[in-house]
């Protein structure tokens, strides 16, 4: 206002001598319909101005408002997603232990481990080669001198006491409580790789019993025992059999071997020798 008021001022003093003489020859009304104009327009400049501003201010109103919303979303959505995550922690099933032992025995695929199963403990370390999506694991047993035939054993994990104490190269122990299916015999492959190879059938014309010896336990029912049969032929060919299940052919030093080894097999067990007894044999055994 106070700058109408000043404009109008500056106008009256620059234009009095028109303004006068105008005002002389002309009626007032003259005057007043010329004059309307002049004061009108700058009127209309300042409400002009004055309606732009508030429009200005209320721009700028409304993008702080946007923002404040922008950020109050934002505060919102991170308080939800807290919640929900401690919701799903809350809701989490608790691992089992079948789970539990999954997990260490996928960390040592590959590895050999001493293996025990009631009051015995397995020749040899068998590998650990596989672990299904179920939680089976199976432990492979090559052929050697501990073993006569490679073999595998499936156990359930849940079947299964893990202890994390390593023993020589191996970096953990098992206990087996229960085994998973039948145990499954690979012939005389020497590496997991190979389990696909068809076995060869061992033919055997079987004589008469070549040597034997049965062994027991102190404590236990348990019995275990080995034959060794001669060639019908009379050839040095033999077959060692096993009360576990072994079946080896060979000349009378490669069983001789076998035999030794799975006698000392027994004793690391607790089996004693209680029987020994030789047949008749054109090749002879070195067993004693």
């Amino acid at each position: 206002m106070l700058a109408i008021i000043s404009y109008l001022v500056f106008v009256g003093f620059v234009l009095r001598s028109a303004i006068k003489d105008f005002l002389w020859t002309h009626p007032w009304w003259h005057s007043f319909l010329v004059g309307v104009p002049t004061i009108a327009v700058p009127i209309l400049a300042y409400l002009e101005l004055l309606h732009s501003s508030e429009a200005n201010k209320l721009r700028a109103e409304g993008i702080v408002l946007q923002r404040q919303i922008t950020n109050l979303t934002a505060d919102l959505d991170s308080e939800r997603n807290k919640h929900l995550e401690k919701i799903a922690n809350n809701t989490d099933r608790p691992i089992t232990k079948a789970e539990r032992n999954a997990a260490i025995l996928r960390k040592h695929l590959r590895s050999n481990v001493p293996v025990s199963e009631g009051q015995n403990t397995w020749s040899g370390t068998p590998e650990i080669v596989e672990l299904s999506e179920d939680n089976i694991v199976t432990l492979f047993t090559p052929r050697s001198y501990s073993s006569s035939t490679a073999w595998c054993v499936r156990v359930h994990c849940d079947d299964l006491e893990i202890t994390e104490i390593p023993l020589g190269s191996c970096p953990i122990r098992l206990r087996v409580i229960k085994r998973y299916g039948p145990d499954v015999q690979l012939g005389e492959i020497t590496q997991w790789e190979d389990r696909f190879q068809q076995a060869a059938t061992v033919t055997f014309a079987k004589g008469g019993p070549a040597c034997w010896a049965t062994y027991s336990k102190p404590g236990s029912p348990e019995k275990r025992s080995l034959y060794v049969y001669g060639s019908s032929d009379g050839s040095n060919s033999f077959l060692l059999e096993a009360s576990s299940g072994e079946k080896i052919p060979g000349d009378n030093v490669e069983i001789s071997k076998w035999f030794m080894v799975l006698q000392a097999a027994y004793e690391a067990a607790g089996f004693g020798r209680t029987n020994f007894g030789t047949g008749g044999a054109s090749h002879g055994l070195l067993i004693h």
